[in-house]
């Protein structure tokens, strides 16, 4: 991405491994990432790279892992990462690609999309993504045991755990925990607990902490660090978000 996006919103869903932002000039520099993106024009059609391929789009859906390119041309578009593994991610991938890298979105979903990005309150990633998977919003409940285990770790202070102390607090061996929280949240543990300790970075990052403290007090080694896994997730610079943002939500709450 460009070192200088103009963010005039974010939200970031802590339980739902996902972001929606809102901005112009947010993604310019051809790069890949791991997240499934969505991408709606809020103020006219913007260009997309892919390959050999350059056309306008209203609004598109990119795979995981797709170098490409997005030039908003200067206006403001919604942009929606979303961690792919993800059974609502899943289902859009299936729904609107098809194996293919990069499609073009309906215009309907398009519509509804855009208009809920150009509400004056963003809303929340999950909302976005209930547009074009009907019901991802209405989350089915876990078993509840991962429920209560994912609020202990959502409330520790660097999100880091042991994955053999967890499942004996549980009860658990090791390995069924594993497969008991793949299952119920579609994420590994070890990835669910490196998106909570990016997302409380991100937070700390936006609200005006310095990246390296930020960092340090989420659980990474540097700010280095922190840069590479959200670039590899999510293809964002974090710092270039919390230096050129005009105004972000980064809510607390999972989801909000």
């Amino acid at each position: 991405m460009t070192d200088a996006p103009f963010v005039s919103g974010l939200r970031i869903a802590r339980e739902d491994m996902s972001l929606l932002i809102r901005g112009a000039a947010i993604d310019v520099a051809p790069h890949r990432h791991h997240a499934l993106q969505i991408a709606v024009g809020l103020a006219g059609p913007f260009r997309l790279e892919q390959g050999q391929m350059s056309a306008m789009f209203d609004g598109a859906i990119v795979a995981p892992d797709t170098a490409h390119r997005l030039d908003s041309l200067g206006q403001d578009i919604g942009v929606l990462l979303v961690e792919p593994e993800l059974p609502a991610a899943r289902e859009a991938g299936l729904r609107f690609l098809g194996g293919r890298p990069v499609a073009a979105l309906p215009g309907a979903e398009t519509e509804r999309l855009r208009a809920i990005c150009m509400a004056g309150e963003l809303p929340s990633p999950v909302e976005a993504l209930a547009v074009l998977v009907p019901g991802a919003e209405k989350r089915q409940a876990l078993d509840p045991r991962i429920a209560a285990l994912q609020e202990r770790l959502r409330a520790l202070p660097e999100k880091r755990a042991v994955p053999g102390e967890a499942a004996a607090a549980l009860g658990l061996s090791e390995s069924h925990l594993r497969h008991l929280f793949k299952k119920e949240t579609g994420v590994s543990f070890r990835r669910y607990l490196l998106w909570l300790r990016l997302g409380d970075a991100m937070a700390r990052a936006l609200s005006g902490t310095p990246l390296t403290e930020a960092a340090h007090a989420a659980g990474f080694a540097d700010s280095a660090h922190l840069s590479r896994t959200c670039r590899e997730m999510f293809g964002i610079n974090p710092l270039a978000l919390a230096r050129h943002s005009r105004f972000v939500q980064a809510p607390n709450g999972a989801g909000s």
